[in-house]
């Protein structure tokens, strides 16, 4: 999926990416589609701005539940705002998705529907959860960093395929020991995708781990 900002380039121009701030137009407070999106539509979309400096034209590619990790919120809580956003001209999508976005949000309260029948189903949906099997949330309490759905997709395929769920738990284990406030790690998706088991990980300081065995190894100098 590829979610573009609308007059972007208009607004938000930059030579370099990622710049530290964003500029924040005083002709919002004027502008009456803005006012009228709900709180945390208008909030996403804020964040959005932030997420799309890190491009050059303002574009942010992925799927729901990256977005959704970038902004500390619940796939189910994204999708609808995205939806909203889109509806009201704030972003564009990929055109299926597009299609998609009308089609969901004609669907979400139809006129026909009884006053709050509507927001109660949006309520259930937003309470659904996924449910991922005990054996990977070992993994993914080890190394929480990432979209945990894809994380667990990557993790469905490696595991008795290429490296069992013991050798994966002893591996991850000797990875995040090497883990410091500069450098949080990869994904967990991309660890598991790129095996990165097999690579030869350091622990900071005095002290090195083996990954395999967890045995801690004197560094002789």
């Amino acid at each position: 999926m590829i979610v573009t900002i609308k007059n972007w380039t208009r607004f938000q121009h930059y030579k370099a990416r990622r710049p530290p701030w964003i500029k924040l137009h005083r002709s919002l407070l004027d502008d009456r589609a803005f006012a009228e999106l709900s709180d945390y539509a208008s909030k996403l979309l804020i964040q959005l701005w932030l997420i799309g400096s890190e491009s050059n034209d303002g574009t942010i590619k992925g799927d729901i539940e990256d977005i959704a990790f970038r902004v500390h919120r619940d796939s189910t809580d994204v999708l609808p705002a995205l939806q909203e956003l889109a509806l009201r001209g704030f972003i564009q999508m990929g055109t299926d998705d597009a299609s998609n976005v009308l089609a969901e949000c004609l669907q979400v309260a139809p006129e026909s529907a009884p006053e709050g029948e509507g927001e109660t189903e949006k309520k259930q949906t937003r309470r659904k959860r996924r449910v991922y099997p005990s054996e990977f949330e070992v993994v993914w309490n080890l190394h929480r960093r990432g979209p945990k759905a894809k994380a667990h997709e990557e993790w469905r395929r490696a595991v008795g395929e290429v490296i069992t769920q013991e050798e994966l738990v002893k591996a991850l284990r000797g990875y995040v020991a090497t883990l410091t406030p500069d450098f949080q790690g990869v994904h967990l998706w991309r660890y598991i995708r790129d095996a990165r088991w097999e690579e030869a990980h350091e622990v900071p300081g005095a002290l090195k781990r083996n990954i395999v065995t967890s045995s801690t190894m004197r560094v002789v100098s």
